[in-house]
């Protein structure tokens, strides 16, 4: 964005604030009482508010002030914050992100929402992080559940479930501008206005956008060419038109573009041309939700919304995908020792695609291309569960199940149990079993996926002497998983909170990619003599290169791998005074994975996730007008990401220090990644994208709210 188009963008906005009427006083800008965790509502276990001492799961809080006080700028950077997560940068704008299993780039077992929005993309079976942003300032926590979610939330909640839920308007009355730059952004800025309707409720208007740099290479010859650069305009009305009804109405815009340090696949030399790209991308959505209070303490909930999203990806597709969803929940209570949620969802996804050669040169082979240009899915589901309280305020028993039907596949149950012991009011002891599973994408079921084999590849115990492509036809039915958790979370003592869980997760079913040696072709065929009986690939091994030759490995996707994880994970919050807190995490991984059929390669690499990740932060409140933060990260090594990749472990340092000159007035100075040189984070498992490094940066930030 350039910066007069900045300027008009801001000014734009404030024009908009200026038609406000007067609004509420804003909350207090430091909020210094002291945090009980244990005791922080959640919706996203239950789909009904609970606090996590009470919700039988793997649940973690990421609140507002811990995202302003971490000094992220985007929502991965708050999302480092939770213990379990393995979330590491691949480029500017793209991240790997994923808990307990298999991380990528197209990382497709963590169903991630916003307001419950799903924003998990059915094309690829993953998350577009770098289109999943809003003003950081509005969100009031982002839950995230270890472990499936499948029995609610549905197909996808295989080992995990993020939901960003954003503060309704009457908590973001009065204005607010948060602006930073630095080393790693040419600037960000958001603005946002809350007022009020006398008598029927409140609403938020809002805008950000940011400019930031690109990464360095790792192969030394300087930047990356994956700048980024968004701007989106949004609103949110909630609405109390009575005292039995609550709606609230949502919608979004953005638009931008990502670039990317792309590989570009070529059959003549260099086989591997890097050039940058540009992905346009632009989207929005509307989301709308009602909710009524019934008689003996029972309630309806209604929502519905519709997304659309666009992004032409050079040397991928062009893709432009329509969602229409709907949901409907009902919550009774009037049964005793009973807590029953019903539900029904129905979902229409209209996908349409075709290759994109925007800014490519001639001879380029896409990555990836389907053999349809235009697709209408459609899936429903019902689901129930209740929890029974077997001995009052001691036992609970929660049953459960999703049933969830996709086109002409057949339903698919998804059941889950879980037992919660709290003998008191310091200590809940929980068990659970649950099924979940992964619907195939797209890709999966109608693409043709085309990669440049890296180096480290071989065959029949050989590296290649050529160039190597493997050529991937899409062909998968869903993978499975039944997990099983043990958890315990307990009070030590007043602000002291220690929180374990135990997990074994069993796969089955999952996607491996099915490929014979005799298969391999080398092309172009000189007809070159070769011995009797040798193999058809031959030609490219031969001591003199002939021109222009390159291996294809044609593959087929199947599901013949299954395999088994486990793991343990710790946190401890201790909120040692009202100046002191501290927070420490610590999170050990384990995977294997096997298979009887020959010739097979899986795309869930069991060492793309660390063995061994763990964190410490303390944050220190002197005063009022005062704030510093210390976090220490170490992220082990990641001994094979895919085909031979690998990434080394590092050890990290952030630091924040923030000072309040005045009600209302706050600066920042935020300092990243600064034990470090600049380091590899991850590498993209497609091989679709040149390494580049995450360095050391100064950001400075400025809010104001009144």
């Amino acid at each position: 964005m350039k910066p007069y188009q900045i300027k008009a963008y801001i000014a734009a906005l404030l024009s908009l604030l200026q038609v406000c009427a007067s609004a509420e006083e804003p909350e207090p800008f430091l909020a210094l009482a002291l945090q009980e965790v244990l005791e922080l509502e959640i919706t996203s276990v239950s789909k009904k508010p609970q606090t996590v001492s009470r919700s039988a799961a793997a649940v973690f809080v990421i609140t507002g002030d811990d995202i302003r006080r971490a000094g992220a700028q985007n929502i991965p950077d708050a999302l480092r914050l939770a213990p379990g997560l393995h979330v590491a940068q691949i480029s500017a704008n793209a991240w790997a992100v994923s808990a307990r299993g298999p991380n990528g780039r197209f990382a497709n077992k963590l169903l991630v929402m916003i307001d419950g929005r799903t924003v998990y993309s059915p094309m690829f079976s993953g998350v577009a992080w770098d289109v999943q942003d809003t003003v950081l300032a509005d969100i009031e926590r982002i839950e995230v559940i270890r472990g499936p979610g499948a029995s609610l939330w549905g197909a996808n909640a295989v080992n995990g479930v993020i939901n960003i839920i954003t503060k309704s308007a009457v908590a973001t009355q009065g204005t607010l501008i948060d602006a930073s730059t630095g080393t790693s952004t040419q600037g960000q800025m958001s603005i946002r206005h809350g007022g009020q309707w006398e008598g029927l409720g409140h609403w938020r208007l809002y805008g950000k956008a940011f400019e930031n740099n690109a990464l360095t290479l790792a192969n030394g010859q300087g930047r990356a060419m994956d700048a980024w650069k968004q701007q989106r305009l949004g609103w949110r009305a909630d609405l109390n038109p009575n005292a039995q009804d609550a709606v609230t109405i949502q919608s979004e815009i953005y638009q931008g573009t990502s670039g990317e340090s792309a590989l570009l696949n070529r059959l003549l030399p260099p086989s591997n041309l890097l050039q940058g790209t540009t992905q346009a991308v632009s989207g929005g959505h509307l989301l709308a939700r009602w909710q009524r209070d019934l008689p003996s303490n029972n309630s309806v909930t209604l929502q519905t919304y519709f997304d659309h999203s666009e992004r032409d990806w050079p040397a991928h597709p062009f893709m432009r995908l329509d969602t229409f969803d709907a949901d409907l929940q009902y919550r009774h209570r009037a049964i005793d020792k009973h807590d029953i949620v019903l539900g029904a969802s129905w979902r229409q996804n209209q996908e349409s695609f075709h290759a994109s050669t925007t800014g490519l040169p001639d001879g380029i082979v896409q990555y990836d291309t389907f053999g349809i240009d235009r697709l209408k899915t459609r899936m429903w589901s019902v689901m129930a569960q209740d929890d029974i309280s077997l001995i009052p305020e001691l036992l609970t028993l929660t049953l459960g199940s999703k049933f969830e039907k996709y086109d002409n596949d057949s339903l698919k149950p998804l059941p889950n149990a879980r037992l919660m012991w709290t003998p008191n009011d310091d200590q809940t002891l929980w068990a659970s079993a649950s099924k979940a599973i992964r619907t195939p994408s797209l890709i999966d079921s109608h693409g043709t996926i085309r990669a440049l084999l890296p180096p480290e590849f071989t065959i029949n115990g050989s590296g290649l002497p050529r160039p190597g492509f493997v050529e991937v036809l899409g062909r998968t039915t869903s993978e499975q998983l039944w997990a099983y958790e043990l958890g315990w979370k307990q009070r030590l003592a007043p602000g002291l909170t220690l929180d374990t869980t135990a997990y074994y997760n069993d796969y089955s079913q999952l996607r491996a990619g099915s490929f014979s040696t005799n298969s391999t072709q080398c092309l172009p065929s000189y007809n070159v003599p070769l011995p009797t009986g040798s193999p058809p690939f031959a030609e490219c091994y031969l001591p003199v290169p002939l021109p222009n030759q390159y291996l294809l490995l044609p593959a087929t996707l199947t599901n013949d791998f299954k395999g088994h994880s486990y793991g343990l994970e710790a946190w401890l919050d201790w909120q040692a005074s009202r100046q002191h807190r501290w927070q420490a995490n610590v999170t050990r991984y384990a995977m294997s994975l096997n298979t009887a059929a020959s010739n097979v390669y899986s795309w869930d690499s069991p060492d793309s996730s660390p063995k061994w990740t763990g964190s410490l932060r303390w944050s220190y409140t002197p005063d009022a007008r005062t704030e510093l933060d210390v976090m220490a990260r170490h992220v082990g090594a990641l001994r094979d990401v895919l085909f031979g990749q690998s990434v080394p472990s590092y050890t990290t340092l952030d630091i924040r220090w923030a000072w309040s000159s005045a009600p209302g007035v706050q600066w920042s100075v935020t300092g990243r990644n600064l034990m470090t040189s600049r380091h590899l984070e991850f590498v993209s498992e497609a091989s679709d994208v040149a390494h580049t490094l995450v360095g050391p940066s100064v950001i400075l930030g400025l809010r104001l709210q009144y």
